[in-house]
């Protein structure tokens, strides 16, 4: 028997519904409550909050991960459904709901397939449905069986209900490889979001874009969006590829510059010559160490990172701990690829 119970996240007092079919964080985001997350596997701990009163079970799949995770008293939300009303210590968190979930199909507009390996899918959302989202965000695709797949909107928000992906094929993903070698236009796709908090932070300080891969496309959003006042605060992209067929969206710095004045570029290349004719500032080797090599304190810097997750720990731990980087000020959104 399906049962509902109360949420309440203190110290604010925001409060929401969840079914005992339900995650946490499910119910949570649903209802505009945007709790701390990243895996949505119970594997990085990012999601814990501390359990003030009443109890949770954590999904079977994931009871040896909570048993060696856990902090006693505390619950991963993004596996633990409510056995009784909750309330959850969540600092922060506001009273109010905030931006609300939508689900709808979406159509397919366009596909183009950049490189080798990377296919740029369009679709549109009925204006009916009320999307909306910010730069930086993401939504997840709802495949058949009810698995998802998360891709950045790599586009500036529109009144029109356009989105544009950008998908590596993966093989063996459940979504990637249909979408690099069968996807066209007019097909329909259940999608759900918007989701996530990689959005342009206020103030002055300068800023480290720095994307590994498809990483690039939430970023893609932020310049597309902010690229005026990127420019004013004194951005530069740092985009990391194995070599230059990986960086699809960069034909030439110069056109760069044309379409993005007073940001820079610096193309980071871990395999091959990094000799790349004009481009003269192409590095090689780790795309984090290319930050490094040129910013020896980046300690009025904000640092905006999406990509894979090993460049993600690496770059945070060694700019707060080699360039006096302040870990509140490094924002990132870390790919967990999935099989």
């Amino acid at each position: 028997m399906i049962t509902t119970f109360q949420i309440r996240l203190e110290p604010a007092g925001g409060s929401f519904a969840c079914r005992s079919d339900q995650t946490v964080l499910d119910a949570a985001v649903e209802a505009g409550y945007w709790l701390p997350h990243s895996c949505r596997g119970g594997s990085c701990g990012s999601c814990m909050l501390a359990l003030v009163a009443g109890e949770v079970q954590h999904s079977a799949a994931e009871q040896a991960t909570a048993v060696s995770t856990l902090v006693a008293g505390h619950c991963l939300t993004c596996q633990a459904q409510p056995r009784s009303d909750l309330v959850l210590e969540a600092p922060g968190m506001a009273a109010e709901p905030g931006q609300r979930v939508v689900k709808a199909a979406a159509r397919v507009m366009a596909v183009t397939r950049p490189s080798a390996d990377v296919v740029i899918v369009k679709v549109q959302v009925p204006a009916q449905a009320g999307w909306q989202f910010k730069a930086g965000q993401y939504a997840e695709v709802v495949l058949r069986d009810g698995t998802r797949r998360s891709y950045s909107m790599a586009n500036a928000p529109n009144e029109q209900g356009e989105i544009e992906w950008h998908v590596r094929r993966i093989e063996g993903g459940r979504f990637s490889p249909h979408a690099y070698d069968a996807l066209k236009a007019r097909d329909l796709l259940r999608i759900e979001g918007p989701f996530g908090d990689f959005t342009l932070k206020p103030g002055s300080a300068p800023v480290i874009l720095l994307a590994s891969g498809t990483g690039y496309a939430p970023i893609a959003a932020l310049l597309a969006t902010h690229g005026a006042e990127l420019a004013a605060r004194g951005a530069t992209l740092y985009w990391g590829g194995r070599r230059p067929s990986d960086l699809y969206a960069l034909d030439s710095e110069a056109a760069w510059l044309d379409r993005y004045p007073g940001i820079k570029i610096v193309p980071v290349y871990s395999e091959g010559n990094a000799e790349t004719g004009a481009q003269a500032s192409v590095r090689s080797g780790f795309v984090h160490q290319a930050v490094l090599d040129d910013h020896a304190d980046l300690s009025a810097h904000q640092v905006y990172a999406c990509g894979n997750p090993l460049m993600i720990d690496a770059a945070k731990a060694e700019f707060t701990a080699r360039a006096g980087l302040k870990p509140d000020c490094f924002f990132s959104d870390a790919f967990v690829f999935r099989a």
